[in-house]
């Protein structure tokens, strides 16, 4: 049997609360549980009450081999619970700086080349040679066939 931990949907409609339970892997979400860990409730004004766990039960839940979500792994991450069952999200592309402040306006106006950068080559496109063709000499002559 694997379990892993996950969030439980809870509550009513647009007011919606979670549950983090270690659950049979081949369970519904919402399904039969094997251990409540604790309650996530994305609504709450205070940040302290947001999400509460039993992280030493957690960490034993992870070091059995359960596999977290990528939420709960976030979530377990945020509040201190370090392992390497947790799957975290790869970073992205890094965002833009903000923009700079006069003195280094003048400083980031100059271009400064880097050795990983490479100059786009575009290929070369030959426009295909066009075939002459007279369409009125080749009406005269089939006229001339013709009256032959």
């Amino acid at each position: 049997m694997s379990v892993k931990l996950r969030l439980k949907r809870m509550g009513r409609k647009n007011r919606s609360f979670f549950r983090l339970n270690a659950i049979d892997s081949r369970s519904p979400r919402d399904g039969r549980v094997i251990e409540e860990l604790g309650y996530y409730d994305p609504t709450s004004k205070d940040p302290g009450k947001q999400f509460l766990a039993k992280l030493d039960r957690c960490r034993y839940w992870l070091d059995v081999g359960a596999v977290p979500s990528e939420t709960v792994s976030s979530l377990l991450k945020k509040n201190g619970v370090d392992h390497k069952q947790l799957r975290l999200p790869h970073p992205g592309k890094p965002k833009p700086a903000a923009a700079p402040a006069e003195g280094e306006a003048k400083a980031a106006a100059t271009p400064v080349a880097t050795p990983a950068a490479k100059p786009e080559v575009k290929p070369e496109v030959k426009p295909e040679p066009k075939p002459e063709t007279k369409p009125e000499v080749k009406a005269e002559e089939k006229k001339e066939a013709a009256a032959t």
